[in-house]
């Protein structure tokens, strides 16, 4: 083969080489996959619609993720604000000189592109007006396991012109201020007032009494630490008429047109009790506008938080909250237990058609607090009743309740009740005592005699977790295990002697604390509970006594009730705080510490008051 042959042959075989490997069908079968690796990557950042900024201002930010691979949970997204011109120090400088902004949680990774949107907070510091650039880190706390690659876990590519994952705002002199009522609840969900009769309906101005017709809290928000106190002014709308409704102060020991409250953080939410009461003109306008055959009764409670400092507050559209409450009218109606109803038939026959009786009735309830967190729901209900058939015969009742709601759930704490029904004729007396706490039957006795004088006493003291439930702090989950300790007593004594009917005693006594315990099953996080809160400390006095000494020579009985209730709920402050770790820019890890006020308040009711002081004779 001479040279020309032999350098053709080397010619078609290289390319017939390099034809195989560019191209063809065959191309699959020499191609060798590249392997995709699990990772999250910072796709990219919008800047806000508003792009001129205070210290202390809300922000908010859109920013998109992409994901392979991974559905890893409680992810935590770091921000930091920057000046434009100190931007390269987020690659050189393990201290930037820029603030943290906040952080966004990612409850679960998704796959493929995922859109996200952080609420934040410039921080509330002396910052120098000038352009600044915000930049993000995603999975700030390291969750995700063996990441392979972390350079696009941030933004970056500023240093070349490339903003995609990068936020532009400016920054003005000044600090933000804002007050903003997030939310607002009555206690019970309704009202309830004293029908016509019951009470005065021509009194103006601030009421007089003790006595609450109203009670609930406010969930308000202060921006900015300009300043950090206000008052809130409340007003019932019913019948197309505004009228004050006056709040309880706490430091004058009265009701007043306003509540002052005190924020002691900035950006938090607070927990404020109120306690409102009501004048006569507003009672008569409640009766008036009351309809017994609606389904449904309601007036309007609107709340205000005013600003009375010199600092402008330029969005006051949030200081206003307005509620619809459903309310109904009591009277002093009577149901006799079954022992009375029995004794009642028993004397129907032989008595006058024309005989006397009277009555006596008292009740209060209420709940205390955020039934979200920790809510007390106390009720007490007692009355004596009397009538001039079979020549004197009464019937007494005391009552009291107490409910625990913890984390929206529902618990008996304590039902206490002592009765006792007495006849002239026979000197025949039912009587009976019930205790039951946390829905175990601990005392129930009773019995029909003709003489009683005694005391029935019972102690419970314990710690006890009742209720579990979960919060996510930050990127942390925390389940908290709740529960009350304390302790709860009754005493009721009952008496029939010398012609005189007598039930009465600390019906109700109650002193409890609210118990909590916090576990993570985060592995990289660390917490717990902080909790010095008092649930209520409570006595509920009742005597009531039916007295028939002149029963039969003077044709004339007299009974009495009276019911005092001395009262502190919902007191002290309730925390849950993590630890976890949270990626520094440009290249440290440090452990940082997140705490949820679940309330932290002064007692939102430390009240003693007589809920009825009266007695009546009957002459027949």
């Amino acid at each position: 083969m001479n040279l020309s042959k032999l350098i053709g042959c080397i010619f078609t075989l290289f390319y017939a080489l390099l034809v195989g490997c560019s191209g063809g069908d065959n191309n699959k079968d020499n191609n060798v996959d590249q392997e995709i690796i699990a990772n999250v990557a910072l796709k990219s950042m919008e800047s806000p619609s508003i792009d001129v900024y205070q210290a202390g201002q809300p922000i908010s930010l859109d920013f998109v993720t992409e994901t392979e691979l991974l559905e890893t949970e409680h992810v935590g997204v770091t921000f930091i604000l920057i000046e434009r011109s100190k931007v390269a120090e987020l690659e050189t400088s393990d201290e930037p000189d820029g603030y943290v902004l906040g952080e966004h949680y990612i409850a679960k990774l998704q796959a493929g592109e995922q859109s996200h949107s952080a609420k934040l907070i410039i921080p509330n510091e002396e910052l120098t007006a000038g352009d600044y650039v915000i930049a993000a880190y995603v999975d700030a706390s390291g969750v995700i396991e063996n990441e392979a690659e972390t350079s696009d876990n941030k933004s970056r590519g500023i240093e070349s012109g490339d903003e995609t994952t990068y936020a532009s705002v400016s920054v003005v002199e000044g600090q933000f201020h804002d007050f903003i009522l997030d939310k607002a609840k009555v206690g019970d969900g309704f009202a309830m007032f004293a029908g016509p009769g019951k009470r005065d309906t021509s009194g103006t101005g601030v009421p007089s009494q003790l006595h609450p017709d109203l009670i609930g809290f406010v969930k308000a928000t202060k921006l900015g630490n300009t300043i950090n106190s206000a008052d809130i002014r409340a007003k019932i709308v019913i019948g197309g008429i505004e009228y004050p409704a006056h709040l309880w102060d706490e430091v004058r020991q009265e009701y007043g047109e306003a509540m002052h409250i005190v924020f002691p953080d900035h950006e938090d939410s607070h927990f404020f009790p109120w306690d409102i009461a009501v004048n006569g003109t507003l009672l008569k306008a409640i009766h008036d506008n009351f309809d017994p055959q609606a389904n449904k009764n309601t007036f309007s409670l609107e709340f205000t938080i005013l600003d009375g400092s010199d600092h402008l507050e330029p969005n006051t559209d949030n200081n206003t909250i307005v509620l619809e409450v459903p309310y109904i009218l009591y009277h002093d109606d009577v149901e006799t237990d079954a022992a009375s109803q029995q004794q009642n038939a028993k004397t129907s026959s032989s008595s006058s058609a024309l005989a006397s009786s009277i009555s006596k009735v008292g009740s209060w309830s209420a709940t205390y607090g955020d039934s979200d967190v920790v809510a007390i729901s106390p009720s007490f209900y007692s009355y004596m009743k009397s009538t001039s058939a079979n020549n004197g015969y009464a019937a007494a009742l005391a009552e009291g309740d107490l409910d625990l709601i913890l984390f929206d759930k529902d618990f008996s704490l304590l039902s206490a009740s002592a009765f006792g029904n007495a006849s002239v004729d026979d000197g025949e007396i039912n009587y009976g005592v019930e205790f039951s706490v946390l829905g175990s039957t601990l005392l129930d006795k009773g019995d029909t005699i003709t003489a009683l004088d005694e005391y029935f006493g019972y102690n419970w003291s314990e710690e006890q977790q009742i209720v579990s439930a979960t919060f996510t702090i930050v990127i942390v989950p925390l389940t908290v295990e709740a529960g009350v300790s304390g302790n709860l007593d009754i005493g009721a004594s009952l008496s029939y002697s010398s012609s005189r009917l007598e039930v009465g005693g600390d019906i109700v006594s109650a002193s409890l604390d609210a118990y909590a315990t916090a576990e993570i099953d985060l592995a990289v996080a660390s917490g717990g509970v902080g909790v010095d809160f008092l649930i209520i400390s409570d006595t509920f006095n009742v005597t009531a006594y039916a007295d028939f000494s002149k029963a039969i020579s003077n044709s004339q009985i007299t009974i009495g009730l009276d019911m005092t209730n001395d009262i502190e709920a919902i007191s002290g402050e309730f925390y849950l705080y993590v630890k976890y770790p949270v990626y520094k820019w440009c290249c440290k890890i440090k452990n940082k510490t997140k705490t949820k006020t679940l309330y932290e308040t002064d007692s939102l009711y430390d009240k003693y008051w007589t809920i009825i002081d009266e007695s009546a004779t009957i002459n027949y």
